[in-house]
């Protein structure tokens, strides 16, 4: 072929490519372009379902897109879980999910039809959320020294109440009466609802649990909250001490809530969730309607919740083995 042949015929070849290339940019809308749908693991009207509705809220905005939330409760979150583990990797279906169903189920089932850490992206941690050690008012103890002395001293005699087997809550407990070295018996309740209640009864003794839960009480008097659970106080109720300023120094427990996408998502798809989560937590009004309900905004890249991911996994699988829980 004669020269300036061939290097035209190769100019237009280029061209060409660079002329589909374009068009196939232009033609791929630009993520999002649809809603998203954020599903919860949990059933309606809990703290997970308040945290994924005012999270979807306060993105939508930033995506430019609705953000529909559906709530696909049960089985300890393990079904709403795999839901989205089997979704499209394409960024449309996520999860928010909390230290449950993202770490502790992981560890508590033995047979789950996911593995969370290998089936799951992390897009950005939202919220923290401290527990409070609260006790009833009428137990002579105005602190966590106190309250430990009073149960050295009756082993196996003070109760605690939580949510269910294998929760946060129980968890939570379980974690500070072996740190403490006491002995106290656990109750399970079929949700929070019965064991406050019972609480107030004088049927038993004390719990871990969140803050919007118990503050109605602690304010009225009814329990006396003796720590945080967190490594600095919560903001909602800064004359708390945590429970390792008194006195359990390694002791640190809190519900956090993250956004999570299938594996196999595309990194710009999850960036692009992620940079709509850390404006969203960042806004002025979103920012104090959780600060309101007792959460810590976050807002994380996915590197940066991925290793809080991986160091969660890492806490939590020796204290449920220690614990003995176990869901199936």
């Amino acid at each position: 072929m004669i020269p300036w042949i061939a290097r035209a015929a190769a100019g237009c070849l280029a061209l060409a490519a660079l002329t589909v290339a374009s068009a196939g940019a232009q033609d791929a809308p630009a993520f999002p372009s649809r809603p998203v749908r954020m599903i919860v693991p949990f059933a309606a009207a809990g703290t997970a379902d308040i945290v994924t509705r005012l999270t979807a809220s306060c993105m939508a905005p930033f995506l430019g897109q609705p953000v529909v939330v559906e709530n696909r409760g049960g089985a300890g979150g393990t079904i709403g879980t795999d839901a989205v583990a089997k979704a499209a990797p394409d960024g449309y279906t996520v999860a928010l999910h909390t230290v449950s169903s993202a770490v502790l189920n992981s560890f508590l089932y033995h047979r789950l039809p996911y593995d969370a850490r290998r089936d799951f992206v992390a897009v950005s941690q939202v919220a923290q959320s401290p527990n409070v050690l609260a006790i009833r008012a009428d137990i002579p103890a105005r602190n966590v020294q106190e309250f430990i002395a009073l149960m050295k001293a009756k082993p196996g005699g003070y109760s605690y109440g939580t949510s269910g087997p294998g929760t946060i809550l129980h968890l939570s407990a379980a974690l500070f009466t072996r740190m403490a070295g006491v002995e106290a018996t656990h109750v399970p309740y079929r949700g929070e609802g019965p064991a406050i209640n019972d609480m107030m009864a004088g049927q038993i003794d004390f719990m871990v649990n969140v803050v919007p839960a118990l503050l109605p009480y602690v304010r009225d008097g009814r329990f006396r909250a003796l720590a945080v659970t967190t490594r600095e106080r919560a903001a909602i109720l800064p004359e708390v001490p945590t429970v390792a300023e008194s006195g359990l120094p390694e002791y640190e427990t809190y519900i956090w809530h993250g956004i999570f996408a299938p594996a196999g998502t595309p990194a710009p798809v999850v960036e692009r969730l992620a940079d709509a989560a850390i404006r969203a937590v960042n806004d002025s009004g979103c920012r104090q309607r959780m600060t309101d309900l007792g959460l810590t905004p976050v807002g994380s890249r996915p590197a940066e919740f991925t290793a809080f991911w991986d160091r969660q996994l890492a806490y939590w699988g020796p204290v449920v083995k220690t614990s003995g829980a176990t869901l199936d």
